[in-house]
């Protein structure tokens, strides 16, 4: 998954960077680190375990619908898979909060805990008004938004086309959240077409303090949720309004 704004490159985790994503995930745990090599030892044999709970707490829905798909789905199988310094790039007056249907834009965005940063996992939506009547078309291709509510800008986080998909994000701090999301596995050799590829689970952890993000996937799934997942949760957080 990648886009503009905090553009996030896919080239393969590289040994030297494994001390760093150790040195990362602690200090996105809020944890200091002091450099002993037992601290990266430690925090290379449980990078994903740490964050389990927290995970499971706030993505329980999520977690639900891969466990659905395949009972042996555990977070605790997820492995680092990126690790990059993301370029902040924010676009001005690119928030405009009294444009047309910003208010039901608001029901999906996913606000930070002080209230001034948002999420909206669903960047690509469009809300058309005909004879008083708003519908929301919902296309295939995915984006993620970060907004900054107080200084009226916004950049982008991801995007994505049927390759993968985003399907939620939570907050963990204010500066820290995670996207949910896949992946489709193309390296499956039952997969002649992507409706019979794996979907491959997929964590994106952003620490926008260090201006870094981390990919975690876990093992290929059949079956697993995708685009309609998150069609779902649209339907869920916008029950009134229909779809075109």
């Amino acid at each position: 998954m990648g886009g503009q704004g905090m553009t996030v490159d896919r080239d393969p985790l590289m040994i030297p960077h494994r001390t760093y994503a150790a040195f990362i995930l602690l200090a996105f745990m809020g944890v200091t680190v002091l450099g002993s090599r037992a601290g990266v030892w430690a925090a290379e044999s449980g990078l994903m375990g740490a964050l389990v709970p927290q995970l499971e707490a706030r993505l329980p829905q999520w977690v639900a619908a891969w466990k659905a798909a395949s009972p042996g789905f555990e977070l605790r199988r997820f492995r680092l898979t990126l690790l990059k310094n993301v370029a902040e790039a924010w676009a001005q007056d690119s928030y405009p909060p009294g444009e047309m249907h910003e208010e039901l834009r608001r029901k999906l965005y996913v606000t930070s805990p002080d209230g001034t940063l948002a999420i909206y996992p669903y960047a690509t939506l469009s809300f058309v008004t005909r004879s008083g009547q708003t519908s929301v078309g919902i296309g295939t291709d995915g984006a993620v938004m970060l907004i900054d509510l107080a200084g009226r800008r916004a950049m982008w986080l991801g995007q994505c086309d049927l390759a993968c998909g985003f399907h939620e994000a939570v907050w963990l701090a204010n500066d820290r959240a995670v996207i949910a999301g896949y992946e489709i596995d193309f390296d499956d050799p039952n997969c002649p077409n992507t409706r019979s590829c794996r979907s491959i689970p997929e964590l994106l952890l952003y620490d926008f303090a260090h201006h870094t993000v981390m990919i975690f996937q876990g093992p290929g799934v059949s079956a697993g949720p995708r685009h309609e997942y998150a069609v779902q949760r649209i339907r869920d957080k916008l029950p009134t309004v229909p779809f075109n």
